[in-house]
């Protein structure tokens, strides 16, 4: 747990990243956001019915406005497809340069040179990528369809509420797994990142046997991380309960509470990786791979990683 702590202040201390980091999130969330307003104020006709919208969700609004409004809406929901996807290419661009701030014992931060670690990495990392999605896919469906097949095979059997639990169970562990997957990614990037590692699915299984070795300190910290996120998801819900938005003060101020939580999130990633990192450093190394010592084509050379005294001497992890 003292890793977590070191690596908060280390990302607290990088207010310019993540304020950059938040910029392009705000950014691609008005690129929907704006279109998405603007199709509404000309689709909703002077209607008052949006109105009740305010105090809790009502599908028979959105089904009676989707009827008569579908043709202009389904193009902006493609738009927001296409974003989704952009912004999942921006995470594994910056995944990088988040690295390479990690690595560096300066406390100034420098885009320029931020902008050129994302760039150098960003090739490996979403081969990387492509890689933890396949074991996402596989290991998460694998549980899923295996949950569906025994809900069908029990139907006659169990009771509405036995069915639940075992749902609950197999969504539980499809969850469980497709986290860990996710938690070897993180690894792997910090693997490629240090140890120069090109090769994907060479760094997904040198990482993936690191925290089997070592589940406490590398899953453990993940999980809490997860749990931190989550419990940030239950106090927004908890505030919107609370505030009734039903003037523009109590507007204005869910705007400022939603994106807090947005900026919270983008810390919450940063620390995370950067959590990774700091934890791959004090645990014992996996096998390293023999490089030939015959002259080799010229590549770009990796961006020094420094070290500082306190990483070299920072206690074990309890």
């Amino acid at each position: 747990m003292n890793t977590l702590f070191v690596t908060l202040r280390q990302t607290l201390g990088s207010p310019r990243l993540l304020w950059l980091l938040y910029g392009i999130t705000l950014v691609l969330g008005l690129l929907v956001a704006l279109p998405f307003y603007n199709t509404l104020k000309v689709e909703d006709q002077n209607s008052l019915a949006f109105l009740n919208l305010l105090n809790g969700f009502d599908y028979s609004i959105y089904s009676d406005f989707m009827h008569r409004s579908e043709r202009a809406i389904n193009p902006l929901f493609s738009v927001g497809r296409w974003l989704g996807g952009l912004y999942i290419f921006l995470s594994v661009f910056v995944a990088g340069g988040i690295l390479l701030r990690f690595s560096q014992t300066r406390p100034r931060f420098d885009i320029g040179v931020f902008w050129q670690a994302c760039s150098q990495y960003v090739g490996r990392f979403l081969r990387l990528f492509s890689v933890s999605f396949l074991f996402v896919l596989a290991g998460g469906g694998f549980w899923l369809v295996l949950g569906t097949l025994m809900h069908l095979a029990l139907e006659d059997t169990l009771t509405e509420r036995g069915l639940f639990w075992v749902g609950a169970s197999f969504f539980a562990l499809s969850a469980l797994t497709v986290t860990f997957v996710l938690c070897i990614g993180d690894y792997a990037k910090v693997l490629m990142f240090r140890e120069d590692e090109r090769g994907a699915f060479r760094a997904f299984g040198r990482a993936g046997r690191l925290v089997l070795r070592n589940p406490g300190k590398t899953y453990g910290l993940y999980l809490v991380l997860i749990l931190i996120g989550t419990g940030l998801f239950g106090i927004y819900f908890l505030i919107d309960e609370a505030i009734t938005m039903d003037d523009w003060l109590t507007i204005l101020l869910m705007l400022v509470v939603q994106q807090s939580l947005i900026f919270a999130r983008v810390g919450l990633k940063v620390w995370s990786l950067g959590t990774a990192y700091a934890i791959y450093g004090i645990l014992p190394k996996p096998v390293p791979v023999v490089r030939p010592t015959v002259r080799q084509e010229a590549v770009a050379e990796p961006l020094p990683i420094a070290v500082s005294e306190e990483e070299k001497s920072q206690p074990p992890v309890e």
